[in-house]
């Protein structure tokens, strides 16, 4: 496994306990307590102790060029889909508070709520865009490797 799949998996197992913590707590303490439920993305922060290349089976493991653009492709998608759906969340919070509610202030609570729901898009984003990409590179090769073992051998056309 690549190491970059292992982050994509591990970010996904996280978010999936955040979500499911969540809904589970919701109905028995509340949304707004069930919100400390979105301590488990905490847990990200151990990712790098889990590919430092020291302590993990990944010790052999260099970047290429293609993990490299994977990797920079996904980020780039993680952030840009995050933090459009955290402005647009907030934004549209902010505007039904003001104008249609006739509220001069925004709940924190839901302030809060909306900008780690924008977060957890954007690893979601970042862990699907990078499995993805991992996965139609490595059919894209194999396809490769068929075609030119089959099709095209030396000094014989093929012709149908």
């Amino acid at each position: 496994m690549y190491r970059n799949l292992f982050i994509a998996w591990y970010c996904l197992g996280v978010l999936a306990l955040t979500c499911t913590s969540f809904l589970i707590l919701m109905p028995f303490i509340g949304a707004d307590r069930a919100v400390g439920s979105l301590g488990f993305l905490g847990l990200l922060g151990f990712l790098p102790i889990f590919t430092a290349t020291r302590f993990s089976f990944f010790q052999k493991e260099k970047y290429d060029e293609r993990d490299i653009s994977f990797l920079q492709r996904a980020l780039f998608s993680g952030f840009c889909l995050g933090f459009s759906a955290m402005f647009a969340m907030t934004g549209t919070l902010a505007f039904a508070c003001q104008f249609l509610l006739g509220r001069d202030s925004v709940p924190i609570e839901f302030m809060w709520f909306l900008s780690f729901s924008g977060l957890d898009i954007g690893i979601f984003s970042f862990s699907v865009t990078l499995l993805q990409l991992y996965y139609k590179g490595e059919n894209i090769e194999i396809q490769h490797i068929i075609q030119d073992s089959h099709f095209h051998t030396k000094g014989e056309n093929h012709v149908s």
